[in-house]
Order: C-alpha cells, then structure tokens, then sequence
C-alpha cells in the first residue's frame, strides 16, 4: 500500500519571472542616469516655477488661475467629447 501522495514541488523563494520581467530589471547605468537627471531637472523648474508664483503679485495670481482654468476645463471638455462621457 503506497501512502506517498504526488504534490507539485514547492520552492522557498518568489516566483520565477517572465522573460519581459526579468529585461525591465536589466536596465543599464545609462538609464538610471537619464531618469535621474530628468528627476532633478523637473525638480529644478518646479522650485522655480513656484518661487516665481509666491513672488507674484495677488491680481497677478488670480489672473493666472483662471487661464489655467480656462485651459483645464477645455482639456477635459475635448477628452470627455473623444470619449462620449
């Protein structure tokens, strides 16, 4: 009488990845370099961009607040008529 019961083998450690998972995690030092920089730029002109905004005068603000505004609600208006939300 066989006791033994067949069971799939079971490993200790994660799941082995997919050929496509294993060649995003082989990126080069390049790439990290780029990403890195492009990080810190936009860092840079964000700092910027928000220390020229407090610098601004309060009509100044308003003004730009609505242009923005205007812009967003066009933006949205256009994506919700590709839509047909």
């Amino acid at each position: 009488m066989d006791t033994s019961v067949d069971r799939p083998p079971t490993t200790d450690g994660p799941p082995a990845l997919s050929r496509d998972m294993r060649s995003r995690d082989d990126s080069s030092p390049d790439e990290l370099r780029h990403a890195l920089l492009a990080g810190a730029l936009g860092a840079v002109v964000a700092s910027a961009g928000y220390l020229i905004y407090n610098r601004l005068e309060d009509e100044h603000k308003e003004a730009l607040r609505r242009t923005v505004m205007k812009f967003v609600e066009e933006k949205v208006g256009d994506l919700r008529a590709q839509l047909k939300i």
